[in-house]
Formats: C-alpha cells, sequence, structure tokens
C-alpha cells in the first residue's frame, strides 16, 4: 500500500464550519494530523425585509446564481418558504461543485464552471455572454468581489445582490492560530478575507519563526495576498475544489 506524502504531517485549517467539509475528510483520509480553527463563523440572515422581497420577486428574474455552498444553503431555504413550487423559467448558475451539487437537488438543474471555479470562470460560459435585457439575481455573503456583477452589467444584464449571511471574524480563534503557527507543518486558506483575518506574517507574535512555513491557496488572486501579508511559500492549487487543494497540499510535502 502507498504512504501517503501527509502521513503524520499537521495541517491548520482556518476556514468557517460546514456541515460535511470534504477537504477534512479527505485529509483525514490521507493519515494527515487535522487541526481545524474556524476563524471565521457565518451567521446566515434568517430574517429580512429586503431579503424577503427580493424572495418573493423572484420570478421577475432571468437568471439565478448562486456563488458559494452556504449562499446555496442560505438561499434554498428562503426559497422554499416562499416558493413551494419553484417559477418556470430561471435558469440556474452556481461557482464550486458542492454548491452546483445543492443548487441541482432542489432546482434539478444548474450550469457551473468545471475548470475555474471563480467569477471569472463563471463568465466564460457561453449562456452568459449575451445578456441584453437579462435580470440577474446574485446569492451570496455580504461584502466580496465586484468582478461577477460588473462582467455581468458590461453584456448587457441587470444585477442585483440578496445578501444572505454575514461572515464574523472571531478574535479569540484568530489569536489562537498565531500559536497555532509554530507548530504546524502547512497553512491552507481558503480565501483572501481569511488571509487578512489573521494578518500580516510580521505582526503576528509567535515562540517560533514561521516566515518559512508554506501556505496552500485556492487562486493567484489569493497568493497575492498572502505574499503582500509576508508569507510564504506559497504554493496555489489549480481551484478551491476539495481535490485540488488536496493535490497542492501534497506538493508541499
Amino acid at each position: 500500500m502507498k504512504v501517503s506524502s501527509l502521513m503524520d504531517k499537521s495541517v491548520l485549517v482556518v476556514r468557517p464550519l460546514r456541515r460535511q467539509d470534504e477537504f477534512l475528510l479527505l485529509l483525514d483520509e490521507g493519515s494527515a494530523r487535522v487541526i481545524h480553527t474556524p476563524i471565521m463563523t457565518i451567521e446566515p440572515i434568517l430574517e429580512s425585509q429586503q431579503v424577503k422581497q427580493k424572495i418573493l420577486a423572484f420570478d421577475q428574474f432571468d437568471i439565478a446564481i448562486f456563488v458559494s455552498v452556504n449562499a446555496a444553503e442560505i438561499g434554498i431555504k428562503w426559497l422554499d418558504q416562499y416558493w413551494p413550487m419553484l417559477p418556470l423559467g430561471v435558469e440556474y448558475f452556481a461557482i464550486g461543485g458542492q454548491t452546483a451539487q445543492l443548487v441541482v437537488d432542489y432546482t434539478q438543474t444548474v450550469n457551473y464552471p468545471t475548470d475555474q471555479i471563480t467569477s471569472e470562470g463563471l463568465l466564460t460560459s457561453p449562456k452568459l455572454k449575451n445578456l441584453e435585457n437579462k435580470s440577474v439575481i446574485i446569492f451570496r455573503g455580504g461584502r466580496g468581489r465586484e468582478t461577477l456583477k460588473q462582467g455581468l452589467i458590461s453584456r448587457g444584464a441587470t444585477v442585483e445582490y440578496c445578501d444572505l449571511y454575514r461572515r464574523v471574524v472571531d478574535q479569540k480563534q484568530v489569536e489562537v492560530t498565531h500559536q497555532q503557527l509554530t507548530e504546524v507543518d502547512c497553512l491552507v486558506v481558503h480565501s483572501a478575507e481569511l488571509l487578512e483575518a489573521i494578518g500580516p506574517i510580521s505582526e503576528i507574535r509567535c515562540d517560533n519563526n514561521i516566515n518559512d512555513l508554506p501556505v496552500v491557496v485556492p487562486s493567484n488572486r489569493v497568493a497575492e495576498t498572502a505574499k503582500r501579508l509576508g508569507y510564504g511559500p506559497v504554493i496555489v492549487a489549480d481551484s478551491a475544489m476539495p481535490e485540488s487543494m488536496y493535490a497542492a497540499l501534497q506538493k508541499v510535502f
């Protein structure tokens, strides 16, 4: 039997808790010593007049886009509450395989990029090429990049956000993470926002030197943030998909 390169390697993962985290399952199967310290929590917006109005007007949209697992889970709860039967004529899109699976289980149909698992990847879809007079709703958490919205608008669409959750940094967990960085073999960070929450290497007070701690990230954009904050070496995965992040992590060892 082939021995995993991750066997007994300690890997720190800081992203928020998920109901079923396939990446953590892969690490466990690879016999890595997983340290999961969520430094950010997801707070669903379950009561909001603004969200309710957009959900009630869901049949006025031509395209619905879910940008994350959390957006899909919470958005589906809202839709299910007010639309026991989904309106006809809405085309569904998602970013990420796990997000797409949630959407297709609910709507029976979904379009999503399989190569570039990003907003940029979604914008390469032929179905989003000409959007003249099309109305789009994007289900997401508050804040975030404007790349997707601006790309859709440039193609003729009108675009509205439906903000379904907030990301809240847990400062106590961040402090725990600062100490853990001295004790692990690798850090895995799934977003630039998480890196910003941990902070620059130069400002982390810890017992050991962590300037050479390998960091695995899902994209060149996140890698740029890591380098700006002083992290390195930085290993860039092909995407944020669990298998891609796992493959990138194996390159570290």
